[in-house]
């Protein structure tokens, strides 16, 4: 019979006691540092552990991500790199909050998609730790998560925009850029419209439901992995982004929901995509939807918003489709930056508040000049007919008509074009000028003309002889 002394049995107990709250001691510090905190304390403990086990590559992992936590960046460098070296595999801890721009080519396999100039990177999917995540509304498990960083201009940081939980194993290939573009349709709409946004976006991508989405503060949560093409879930995540950054008027009919938000982040998404040129070189499915969607859908709400406007008595409520058309027709015609200050001018998100901050827009920027460019489908446009470039390049056509507002005064117009010919300009019924346009380079030509009463009104360009094109008309109201 083996007699074990009594002084081995308590040294042994006593290692594996120490054992036991190392292990519960560093388990503490992973949820801590998962949650953002990196005190003096848990460096310590962290690099403890690492002088106990220094071949063990997801401590120097955590140790990275502690000092990124603490913006020590010389001391996270080094810790990953020891990872690394040690064979380390992408991971929670190589995915802190803010990482420098500079590692993001060789950091963690992140991988980079740029769309309308701005690069996003996007992590693998790795496991949620140290245990998961639950979605806010019901409260369901979710294992694996990828991160996606985007940069502001002049920044040397690279801040996560958005996390995307995921409760199957992987994710099927038609969703595989789909975080990415959730974060570059975020980041486009809040510098573009001005929009605060608070980082980062949480998706929730659940592995059943009927395909549909719903968004709030901070969260999205995705109901399944259908519709089970690229295309659809591009407009879908550029959707859910509009409801968290772009403006939300209403309440109008038409659509299931009754705030602009999500479906302006669609068709101002779809226009972007178009006017960069980007996102879908190569993949001919992805550019012949996107210039069907172009056609169908952004084309034809211009042109029944157009009419719209020809024709209300000015008290009537539009539809959604229109009001959005409006959106799409002035961020077409003046940029940008004209639906922004519009949208910034509004008094409230009624339609009447629109209508008001329209009106103020238009009175400001009539001081110094409103320089609009006709990159939107005629008034009266048979959509068979229609060549999309023009949205992008501008009208060229014997004769152009578009809705046009102006309020009641005198006014000073300058007509930039190009072409040979005899060009005729009328606003309303009247001829405010004709001009012989003889120029293979840009000319501008003037006229003055007085608006009895204000409202939207038909502006006309008509080719007498020859042919040519309007580059660009700016109006100037007289003191």
């Amino acid at each position: 019979m083996k007699v074990v002394r009594k002084s081995s049995i308590l040294t042994v107990l006593t290692l594996t006691a120490l054992n036991t709250l190392a292990a519960m001691d560093i388990s503490t510090v992973i949820s801590r540092l998962a949650l953002g905190f990196a005190s003096d304390e848990n460096v310590s403990e962290l690099k403890a552990i690492i002088q106990k086990d220094p071949t063990a590559p997801s401590w120097w992992a955590w140790l990275g991500y502690a000092h990124s936590l603490r913006r020590e960046w010389d001391d996270a460098e080094n810790a990953y790199y020891q990872a690394f070296q040690l064979g380390a595999k992408p991971s929670f801890p190589w995915f802190p909050p803010t990482l420098p721009i500079s590692w993001l080519p060789k950091h963690g396999s992140l991988t980079p998609l740029t769309i309308n100039g701005l690069t996003i990177w996007q992590s693998p999917l790795v496991f949620y730790e140290p245990n998961f995540a639950t979605d806010p509304k019901h409260g369901e498990r979710f294992h694996r998560i990828l991160f996606v960083y985007g940069a502001e201009n002049q920044s040397r940081f690279a801040q996560q925009m958005v996390q995307w939980m995921v409760q199957s194993g992987e994710l099927p290939s038609h969703l595989s850029d789909t975080p990415s573009i959730f974060a570059a349709a975020l980041q486009l709409f809040s510098e573009r419209l001005n929009t605060p946004l608070k980082l980062p976006i949480r998706g929730w991508l659940f592995a059943r439901g009927n395909g549909s989405a719903f968004s709030f503060a901070g969260h999205t949560l995705f109901y399944g992995t259908i519709p089970n093409d690229r295309w659809s879930w591009w407009l879908k995540v550029a959707h859910e982004a509009g409801h968290h950054t772009v403006p939300a008027f209403g309440e109008f009919d038409g659509f299931h929901e009754p705030y602009s938000g999500g479906f302006l982040g669609e068709r101002l998404f779809a226009v972007w995509l178009w006017d960069a040129g980007q996102g879908t070189q190569g993949k001919d499915e992805m550019k012949q939807k996107l210039s069907e969607y172009l056609l169908k859908v952004i084309s034809a709400e211009i042109v029944k918003a157009q009419q719209w406007l020809l024709q209300s008595s000015g008290n009537a409520k539009p539809t959604m489709q229109v009001f959005l058309g409006l959106c799409l027709y002035l961020e077409r015609l003046g940029g940008y930056e004209l639906l922004r200050d519009v949208m910034a001018n509004s008094a409230d998100d009624s339609w009447n508040g629109f209508q008001t901050g329209l009106e103020r827009t238009f009175a400001e920027r009539l001081q110094k000049g409103l320089k609009i460019c006709l990159r939107v489908p005629d008034a009266n446009t048979s959509l068979s007919t229609f060549d999309i470039t023009a949205l992008r390049n501008g009208l060229k056509s014997q004769a152009i008509q578009i809705a046009w507002w102006l309020p009641k005064g005198e006014f000073h117009c300058d007509v930039e074009v190009q072409g040979n010919g005899v060009l005729q300009l009328r606003w309303k019924e009247n001829q405010i000028a004709e001009q012989l346009v003889n120029a293979n380079e840009p000319q501008t030509f003037s006229c003055n003309f007085v608006n009895p009463s204000s409202g939207w009104q038909r502006l006309r360009f008509w080719w007498l002889k020859g042919e040519g094109k309007i580059l660009s008309v700016t109006f100037r109201q007289k003191q």
